[in-house]
C-alpha cells in the first residue's frame, strides 16, 4: 500500500500571525536577556553578595526547577478552556512578570549593607529571584508549547519557530548592545549616574515594554492542532517523559552540555577585567550579527539537504574547533584588545553561520517528540514537553551560573562593595580567558554523544506525521458529531 504523507505545502499560519508570534517571543527574551546575561554580575559585582552564596542559591533554584517546571508543563497540558490550553497563561502572566522584573534589579536601590552576607540582601535575593523564575516558568511553557500546537505542519511551524528565533534574537539583543556601553560610560565619567542605577532603568525598561509585547501572543496566536476532549491523567503527562525515547536523548544531551555554558558567563568578565572595555563585545558581534540575521535565511535549504540530527552534530564540532583554535592562537596575547577583537570577530562571524539552525532546529525537535507521544499513545503534551524545553534551559543556566560563581571565587577574582570593577592579577586574567574560552569547551564535549541515537528523522518522521494526520481528521470528525 503506498504511504500518504502529510501535506506540507498547506499553510495555516499567514505572515501576520508569524510575525506577531516573532515579536511576542521577542518581548519575553527582552527581560530574559537583560536578567541572565548579567545576572552572576549583578549579583556579585553591584548587589554586593558572596559568590558562594550567590552560587548556592542558583543550585537551590535548579533544584527547585524539576519539581516545578514539569509541574507546570502537567498543569498546562490538562487546561481545557474556550481560550484553549495555552492562550490562558499567554494572556494572564505578563503583568505579574513585568512587576517581577523590575523589583529583580530594584535590591540595591535601597538595600545599601556593605556585608556581602547581609540577611537582608541574601533574602531580597532569594524571594526576586524564585518569584521571576516561576513566573517566568508561567510564560515559557505555554507559549512554546504553542509551536507545536499553532499547526499540524512541519512546514508551518518550521516558519513559527524562525519568525520567534529571528525576531526575538533582534530585540532579546538590545541590552546586550546598551548595558555594555552603559557600563563604560559610568565607569569614564562620561554620564553621571552609577552602574546601579543603569540596571534598575534597564529593568523597568524591559520589565513594562517586554511584558506588553508577549501580551500579543495571548491575543493573536490560535491554537490549530485538534485535542482528546478529555484532559490527560497526571501519571499519563510525566509519561511523556519515561516513554519517549528522542525527548530523554535531548534532555541527556543539554544536560551533559551544560556545564559548558560557564562560557558565556564568564565572557562579561572577560570583556570588563581583561580588554577593560565592555563595549568590546558590541564590535566584536557586530559582524556575527549581520551573518546570523541572514543564516536564518538559509534554513529551509539548509534542513532540504541535511536532517535535525546531522545538523546538531555538525555545528557543534564545528563550534568546538573554533573555540580550540581560538584559544591556542591567544594564549599569549589574550590581554591584548588590538589582536583578540579582529580574533574573536572572526570565530563569532563563523560560528553566526549557524545560529539561524541551531536556533531554531533543537525547538523543533521538541515539537517533534510532541508528535511521537501523540503517535504513541494518542495524547499530545506540549505542556510537559516544552516545560521540559524550559527546564533544559534553565537547569543549564543555574548549573552554568552556580558553577562560573564559584569559579570566581575559586580563580581569586577581588570584588568590592564601594566599586563594581577594580584591577585584577594577570593569573586572575588569564583564568578569566581560560574559563571564557578552552574550559567551557571541554566540558561540553559529551553532549553531542546522544544526538547520535537520535533516530526520529527520514522515513520513520514521515511516517509518523502521516499517521497522525490521519487521526486527526478522525478526532475533528468525533468533535463535530
Amino acid at each position: 500500500m503506498e504511504q500518504q504523507f502529510i501535506d506540507t505545502n498547506r499553510r495555516y499560519v499567514g505572515l501576520k500571525e508569524n510575525i506577531i508570534f516573532g515579536v511576542a517571543n521577542g518581548g519575553q527574551v527582552l527581560s530574559f536577556s537583560l536578567l541572565v546575561s548579567y545576572l552572576t554580575y549583578f549579583y556579585v559585582n553591584i548587589f554586593n553578595i558572596d559568590p558562594k552564596i550567590v552560587a548556592t542559591m542558583l543550585f537551590l533554584e535548579g533544584i527547585w526547577d524539576t519539581i516545578n517546571d514539569p509541574l507546570m508543563g502537567s498543569v498546562v497540558d490538562r487546561t481545557r478552556t474556550r481560550l484553549g490550553k495555552l492562550r490562558p497563561y499567554l494572556l494572564g502572566v505578563p503583568l505579574p512578570m513585568a512587576l517581577a522584573t523590575i523589583f529583580f534589579f530594584a535590591g540595591p536601590m535601597f538595600l545599601h549593607n556593605p556585608s556581602p552576607t547581609a540577611p537582608s540582601k541574601v533574602i531580597y535575593m532569594v524571594i526576586t529571584y524564585f518569584t521571576w523564575e516561576f513566573l517566568y516558568t508561567m510564560s515559557d511553557v505555554p507559549f512554546w508549547g504553542m509551536a507545536a500546537a499553532i499547526s499540524p505542519s512541519p512546514a508551518d511551524r518550521t516558519r513559527a519557530i524562525t519568525s520567534a528565533r529571528l525576531i526575538s534574537g533582534i530585540i532579546g539583543g538590545i541590552p546586550t548592545i546598551i548595558i555594555p556601553i552603559l557600563i563604560d560610560l559610568t565607569e569614564s565619567n562620561v554620564i553621571g549616574t552609577s552602574i546601579k542605577q543603569v540596571f534598575f532603568v534597564a529593568g523597568i525598561t524591559s520589565g513594562i515594554i517586554g511584558m506588553v509585547l508577549f501580551f500579543l501572543s495571548g491575543v493573536f496566536v490560535k491554537e490549530r492542532v485538534v485535542q482528546s476532549v478529555e484532559a490527560p491523567k497526571l501519571k499519563g503527562c510525566y509519561e511523556c517523559i519515561t516513554q519517549n525515547p528522542p525527548l530523554k536523548l535531548i534532555i541527556l544531551q543539554n544536560l551533559l552540555g551544560s556545564l559548558g555554558g560557564i562560557g558565556g558567563i564568564f565572557a562579561t568578565y572577560y570583556f570588563i577585567d581583561v580588554l577593560g572595555s565592555a563595549s568590546a563585545a558590541i564590535v566584536i558581534g557586530i559582524p556575527g550579527a549581520i551573518v546570523s540575521l541572514f543564516s536564518f535565511a538559509f534554513i529551509t535549504k539548509i534542513k532540504a539537504r541535511f536532517n535535525n540530527k546531522q545538523i546538531v552534530i555538525g555545528s557543534k564540532l564545528v563550534n568546538d574547533a573554533l573555540n580550540v583554535l581560538m584559544f591556542l592562537l591567544s594564549i599569549k596575547r589574550y590581554a591584548d584588545i588590538r589582536f583578540m577583537i579582529p580574533v574573536m570577530m572572526i570565530r563569532s562571524t563563523i560560528t553566526a553561520i549557524f545560529s539561524g539552525v541551531n536556533a531554531v532546529v533543537p525547538t523543533e525537535m521538541i515539537a517533534d517528540s510532541v508528535d511521537y507521544m501523540e503517535w504513541t499513545t494518542g495524547q499530545r503534551s506540549e505542556g510537559m514537553s516544552f516545560s521540559v524545553l524550559t527546564l533544559i534551559n534553565k537547569l543549564n543556566g543555574a548549573i552554568s551560573r552556580s558553577v562560573a560563581a564559584l569559579l570566581i571565587s575559586g580563580i581569586g577574582y577581588k570584588t568590592s562593595h564601594s566599586d563594581a570593577i577594580i584591577p585584577q592579577t594577570d593569573e586572575v586574567k588569564f583564568r578569566i580567558f581560560a574559563m571564557n574560552t578552552i574550559v567551557p569547551t571541554l566540558l561540553g564535549l559529551f553532549s553531542i554523544i546522544p544526538i547520535f541515537f537520535y533516530d526520529l528523522v527520514g522515513d520513520k518522521q514521515q511516517r509518523m506525521l502521516s499517521d497522525l494526520a490521519k487521526r486527526r481528521e478522525m478526532l475533528a470528525e468525533d468533535a463535530e458529531n
